[in-house]
């Protein structure tokens, strides 16, 4: 692969787990400690969430390795499941197969089970993967496990790990009995711009390389825009990027590199990052206060225009909810949207394209103070329209050369209607 033509001593972006590329965060530094302590005091429910791919195995990884041989572990993956099927599930990961269907055959074969352990020193602890998928009546037979223990020590801890929405599951009127039971709800958040570049650099350090010798300064920081700090797509971004500038012959990964591996992956940005709620807001509504548009000609405020539903569509007609009056601008040029609270900028095939930040987009996630450029026209983006500063910082003018591409003449004649004129 690129491990030689990078001078690389292995791959350092491989999705295998590999505890030479250990990479923690003060955040996941805390919640190993929050739930090994939690263990450690014979809890009877730990609840991890988070996006897939921000480390949550990991870290219960790290967690069961510090713990040491006074555990014993079952690990369950598959959670779409009856209460039945759970519990044989779990005599099975305990190597105690049992496929009988008698609910008081296999919660005796459990009990038994832990009691022994119990009596050996150890304590048992069940890990339960994508927990969200967990049925009500699973769940509560999860809790009724949790009650069993000793007259004076609970002998038996449960690790519900999942998506976010796992909190939403968790939080149904039903389980008011399993939440008394969970004291520690850790959450798990993506990494922070500067954590993102440190994680790339420590991997590649640990593979013998160097991130500036390998990374533009722009590119590590575009990584992180279109990873939104999870691990998992880091990995994949990267490893990807590394493999393309082999196969071009780049010398180093830039935004270039990065935009064309992301078309290659056919990265859609999120659509299901929140399986079961609305994809985007309810028709007239936004996240939080709404997103603001400062819209600028040769660094001139022209207008600002707010969006508070989307799609959010931008071009010369009048139909359009921004109107850009432009002769490079097409009727329908752009499209900004709102896919699970992250905002996106589309580019509608308009003949002059879009430039964000500079730099020629087909499509990319939008974050706040980001410029949006149409033609002769930039804008602005802010994610929330009440926090747009009141001297908003000026537009670096893009050279008519770097707009590239010919102007659309087979538009309709420019209209005099003026930005204020808003939504169509």
């Amino acid at each position: 692969m690129y491990e030689q033509y990078f001078k690389l001593s292995c791959r350092p972006f491989n999705l295998d787990p590999d505890p030479r590329f250990m990479y923690m965060t003060a955040q996941h530094s805390r919640a190993v400690a929050n739930i090994k302590f939690a263990l450690m005091n014979r809890d009877s429910f730990v609840i991890v969430t988070g996006e897939i791919g921000i480390g949550k195995t990991t870290i219960l990884n790290t967690v069961l390795k510090e713990l040491g041989p006074g555990y014993v572990t079952a690990k369950l993956v598959h959670t779409t499941l009856s209460d039945i099927e759970l519990l044989q599930a779990l005599l099975s990961e305990f190597g105690m197969p049992i496929y009988k269907r008698k609910k008081v055959l296999l919660l005796d074969t459990l009990r038994s089970f832990f009691l022994e352990q119990y009596r050996a020193g150890k304590h048992v602890v069940i890990i339960v993967d994508e927990a969200q998928n967990l049925t009500a009546s699973a769940l509560e037979e999860l809790r009724l496990l949790s009650c069993i223990d000793t007259s004076d020590r609970r002998i038996v801890s449960i690790v519900l790990t999942g998506q976010p929405n796992l909190d939403d599951v968790l939080d149904a009127p039903g389980l008011i009995q399993l939440r008394q039971r969970a004291r520690l709800r850790q959450k798990l958040d993506a990494m922070t711009e500067a954590e993102t570049i440190e994680y790339v650099g420590h991997r590649l350090e640990v593979a013998g390389g160097r991130v500036q010798d390998i990374f533009e300064p722009d590119a590590v920081i575009e990584v992180h825009r279109l990873t939104y700090g999870i691990p998992r797509l880091i990995n994949t971004l990267c490893d990807t990027a590394l493999t393309a500038c082999m196969v071009e012959g780049r010398p180093r990964v830039d935004v270039d590199t990065l935009d064309s591996v992301v078309q290659e992956l056919r990265w859609q940005w999120f659509e299901e990052r929140d399986a079961g709620k609305p994809a985007r807001p309810a028709q007239g509504e936004a996240p939080g206060s709404g997103a603001a548009l400062m819209v600028y000609r040769d660094g001139q405020l022209l207008e600002q225009a707010e969006a508070s539903s989307f799609p959010f569509v931008i071009g010369r007609s009048n139909a359009n909810d921004l109107v850009v009056i432009d002769k490079e601008v097409s009727r329908r040029h752009a499209l900004i949207d709102c896919i699970g609270g992250i905002y996106v900028v589309e580019d509608l095939n308009s003949r002059n394209g879009i430039l964000v930040n500079q730099k020629r987009r087909a499509r990319a996630l939008l974050r706040s103070g980001d410029t949006i450029s149409f033609g002769q026209v930039d804008v602005v983006f802010y994610v929330d329209r009440t926090k747009v500063p009141r001297v908003a910082p000026p537009v670096t003018a893009v050279p008519a050369a770097d707009r590239s591409e010919p102007v659309d003449s087979t538009d309709d004649t420019v209209r005099t209607r003026t930005l204020a004129d808003g939504a169509g």
